[in-house]
């Protein structure tokens, strides 16, 4: 889709209720895990940028949800010229525990079977500037960061990333690497827990048990949407590994391509339905009506931009929205998700 949004590119198909046939729903080969009843958490109003740390020339908003839509997980999928490949920005959220969980500087994502755990590449870019050369030390950084992140590792650290690393461009010396981390998003602590699991991954699947995740290696191209050059099997846990299926790779629902030089057209967009709310855009912000007692509805204003999708009780709203610190460079506007009490 080009850099122009019309009102029909905007109508978001949310699955709630019994629409269980949406073409948003994660779809997979693998057997339906079982599912419970579920009431949603208390959550307090709040918004959350999907990606805070890279731009692009342009940015795809991707998204998929649980199969009951209890969980929406987003992807803001900048790339450079030449579609050349740039990390991404990543947001889950649940309904179930009112948690959202973001990580920066992502290749890829997978929701495991059961909607428990998140599989995801973690990328590192290293440039190489002026000289056009990246010194082995360089290298040490961000294996203190991925540290940081999921602790003490032996593999973490600057010569595993290196032997691991891909050229990220065509038209200078820019290297990527990725590794594979594992957070468990239905946690209910304010931070979820994050497991490393191996080096590589530009692209990351499940097992169909959800105990063992399908590792993609290098990129076959520096093009953003290229596939893996090759795909191993690990354990996510440490263990043997299985024998059950891999599923299918994650499927998103692709949404606006956000343009450094087109602002989203702030069209009426079709409303979108789920339990018991219906959300709708009024001269261009978002607003939730409700119906209460009395046969009566309240209006809560949610704030600017147009709706996506939503979770089952429409706690959590994907918008794309105006970016106020937008330089001139970087597209007007992003990706954004609301959380509605």
């Amino acid at each position: 889709m080009g850099g122009i949004l019309r009102s029909a590119a905007l109508a978001a198909v949310v699955a709630c209720g019994t629409s269980s046939g949406d073409s948003t729903v994660a779809a997979t080969s693998c057997a339906p895990a079982a599912t419970s009843d579920w009431t949603a958490a208390p959550v307090g109003a709040a918004t959350f940028e999907v990606n805070r740390a890279t731009r692009g020339m342009t940015s795809r908003v991707r998204w998929m949800l649980a199969p009951d839509s209890s969980a929406l997980l987003v992807m803001d999928d900048p790339a450079a010229v030449e579609n050349e490949a740039i990390p991404n920005g990543l947001l889950f959220a649940t309904e179930r525990t009112g948690r959202v969980f973001r990580m920066d500087s992502v290749w890829s994502a997978a929701p495991s079977p059961d909607w428990r755990r998140l599989a995801v590449g973690r990328g590192v870019v290293l440039g190489g500037g002026e000289s056009q050369t990246i010194a082995p030390e360089r290298w040490m950084a961000p294996a203190a960061r991925l540290r940081a992140i999921a602790g003490a590792e032996p593999a973490l650290v600057a010569e595993s990333l290196r032997a691991h690393a891909f050229p990220a461009s065509g038209m200078g010396v820019i290297e990527g690497a990725a590794v594979t981390l594992v957070a468990d998003v239905a946690h209910g602590a304010p931070t979820a827990p994050i497991e490393f699991v191996s080096l590589d991954g530009w692209r990351v699947r499940w097992s169909c048990d959800g105990a063992d995740i399908l590792v993609g290696g290098r990129p076959a191209m520096v093009q953003d949407d290229a596939p893996s050059a090759s795909e191993r099997r690990v354990s996510s846990t440490g263990t043997a590994l299985t024998a059950a299926p891999p599923a299918d790779s994650p499927r998103w629902a692709d949404g606006p391509t956000l343009d450094i030089s087109t602002p989203v057209v702030r069209g009426e967009a079709r409303p979108i339905t789920v339990r018991g709310r219906v959300i709708e855009t009024r001269d261009g912000r978002i607003v939730v009506r409700e119906r209460i007692a009395a046969r009566r509805d309240t209006v809560r204003d949610v704030g600017p931009g147009v709706p996506l999708a939503a979770t089952r009780g429409g706690h959590f709203i994907l918008a794309v929205t105006p970016r106020l610190d937008a330089r001139p460079h970087e597209s007007p506007d992003h990706a954004v998700v609301y959380r509605v009490p």
